[in-house]
């Protein structure tokens, strides 16, 4: 709705840079760091599986992680 697809595209590949370099993030630490909401790094992080099949886990105190 908001934005461009090359904004979106950036975020995406920012995301999965982010997760695989942390050691555990939060979605409220991605969204700050990326500007934009928590809900949309809920759906960001579903299109990053299906597109990239890299997939996320999240541990029992919220932070992020990549299997890949």
């Amino acid at each position: 709705m908001f934005g461009n697809k090359q904004n979106k595209q950036d975020r995406l590949w920012r995301i999965v840079n982010i997760v695989r370099s942390s050691n555990g993030v939060t979605k409220a630490e991605l969204a700050s760091q990326l500007g934009v909401m928590r809900s949309t790094i809920t759906k960001d992080m579903a299109v990053v599986e299906t597109a990239t099949g890299c997939r996320f886990w999240e541990d029992d105190h919220g932070r992020i992680y990549s299997c890949d």
